[in-house]
């Protein structure tokens, strides 16, 4: 009797018992940063330097960095945030952040320009593994990055039982620390990110820190944090293994790497709804950046729902954004092209154009976003391809314009503004065409148009006074017209004085 009684108690007891340990060991763990904070870090530049970290409740926390001081009090929840007035670009500092029971000190760090690189695995591949140069850069200031990389990459095969209870307990993602963007480790950097790095430290002239952490073969939805898909997308949530949302091969995936006799409940996988927000994006969240660049979109391009795409990459860059507390830049690459049925097999489709699409019509709905083109870079029958140099250049164009400020620098390729009928012609005009022509000097190629039917005819194109006018004779009534919307555009080549290729699109035509 009496030991019933004492198991009874026992139950109603051990929640709370439970969150008094939980507590105390909140309470107990003092001063901690993020593994961002470490020797050779780069912290963003020229705006209040907003610096995070964990302490002991009621603990004062004092931050001390070339010259400037702040002191703040840590909140219950163990959580703390001071921000500092802005550094200029330069170094080396060190940098102090204690408690009165523990001080940390960070050497040899600077002020420059930080970029967070993410996506999937085109921003993955890496310089050793596609570039044969592979040398060291010019610059003579700090270039440096760090890098979250996945110990079990998400390659064919089953994984050992130890992986999967590592990223049971998410515990899937390795941390190099800051290394500088030369030899030895130049080999293990993406080649995007590294190109696009190298752009502006030679530009600039001031230290440049990239934190890379792509993981191959993710979506957008790996990307978002769970609570918020609970909010605004929760049919992605329910039943993956069956969602009509979810990319077949991701499914096929995750059972090769898990095995198909472990239960979806029991395992968790990289490509599960929120999985790399957890491991990629919130122990860096707040860390002090300029902006993000992003390449990924080809998992959904599998998928006949553009609107799906569209819809979740808005929610991924609201809030990352959110979790920032600023409206950062986030520039991002049209998605490139490929053959799909000589590199799958006959009867594969992927939506390669109407993803393109839904890319640039983010462009009018989101602010402080932008889009460098890629498909003239496609392989045919891969969906890597390999001269990574023009993509982490095109990308560095555009935050060298827009978030830089430097006007003489042409952003991105020609981007239709508007088409309209005027004497039996479409005319369609563009922004950044100024020298508009076609990389080989021929007639422009790869244009359709379509009636109300929705039945798109090729088009004769010709170049008038920077305007694209098109003429189908098949069509009397034109509604639509499109520009490199094949899955793989390889004839595409309409570019501006400056080389840069027109931007694949479909718009409508006002009468």
């Amino acid at each position: 009797m009496l030991r019933r009684v004492l198991s009874r108690i026992k139950r109603t007891l051990y929640p709370f018992y439970f969150n008094l340990k939980c507590v105390n060991k909140e309470r107990v763990r003092g001063l901690k940063m993020s593994p961002l904070y470490a020797d050779g870090m780069i912290l963003q530049c020229n705006k209040p330097l907003r610096i995070q970290g964990q302490a002991c409740s009621g603990e004062w926390v004092t931050v001390r960095i070339a010259g400037h001081m702040q002191q703040t009090c840590c909140r219950s929840d163990g959580r703390w945030e001071v921000v500092l007035e802005a550094i200029l670009p330069g170094g080396p500092f060190r940098m102090e952040v204690s408690t009165p029971k523990k001080q940390l000190v960070y050497k040899d760090v600077y002020a420059g320009e930080v970029w967070l690189c993410s996506g999937q695995s085109n921003m993955v591949v890496t310089m050793r593994n596609y570039l044969p140069e592979n040398r060291d850069p010019n610059n003579r200031v700090p270039y440096r990055y760090f890098s979250l990389y996945p110990f079990a990459p998400t390659y064919p095969g089953k994984w050992a039982w130890g992986v999967n209870r590592c990223i049971n307990r998410y515990r899937y993602i390795s941390y190099t620390g800051w290394r500088e963007c030369r030899s030895p480790f130049l080999g293990d950097l993406s080649a995007i990110a590294y190109y696009y790095g190298e752009e502006l430290s030679s530009r600039l002239g001031i230290p440049v820190g990239l934190i890379v952490n792509p993981v191959g073969g993710t979506a957008e939805y790996c990307w978002i944090e769970r609570h918020i898909l609970q909010q605004e997308f929760p049919e992605i949530l329910s039943n993956w293994y069956e969602n009509s949302r979810v990319t077949e091969w991701m499914k096929e995936r995750a059972i090769e790497n898990i095995g198909k006799s472990i239960p979806e409940q029991e395992q968790l996988h990289p490509y599960h709804p929120g999985y790399c927000y957890e491991v990629c994006i919130r122990p860096i969240k707040g860390y002090p950046i300029r902006g993000c660049i992003w390449f990924a979109g080809e998992s959904s391009a599998q998928l006949n729902d553009s609107v799906q795409f569209e819809r979740l990459q808005e929610l991924l860059i609201r809030s990352w954004r959110t979790d920032w507390g600023e409206c950062f830049p986030f520039n991002y690459v049209q998605l490139h092209g490929m053959n799909y049925e000589n590199a799958f097999g006959k009867g594969t489709k992927y939506y390669y154009s109407e993803i393109r699409e839904a890319q640039r019509k983010l462009l009018k709905k989101i602010p402080y976003v932008g889009m460098a083109v890629s498909y003239d870079l496609s392989v045919e029958d891969n969906p890597h391809f390999k001269n990574r140099r023009p993509m982490g250049e095109r990308l560095a164009r555009l935050a060298l314009h827009y978030t830089y400020g430097q006007k003489d620098i042409v952003p991105c390729g020609p981007q239709p503004r508007e088409a309209w009928l005027h004497e039996n012609l479409i005319r369609i005009k563009f922004d950044f065409a100024s020298g508009l022509q076609t990389s080989d000097g021929a007639s422009v190629q790869t244009i359709k148009v379509a009636g109300a039917d929705g039945k798109f005819y090729p088009a004769d194109g010709r170049i008038e006074e920077e305007q694209l006018l098109v003429a189908c004779p098949e069509v009397q009534s034109p509604c639509r017209v499109h520009y490199a919307f094949d899955a793989y555009p390889c004839k595409a080549n309409l570019v501006n004085g400056n080389g840069l290729p027109a931007a694949a699109f479909e718009i409508e035509i006002t009468q």
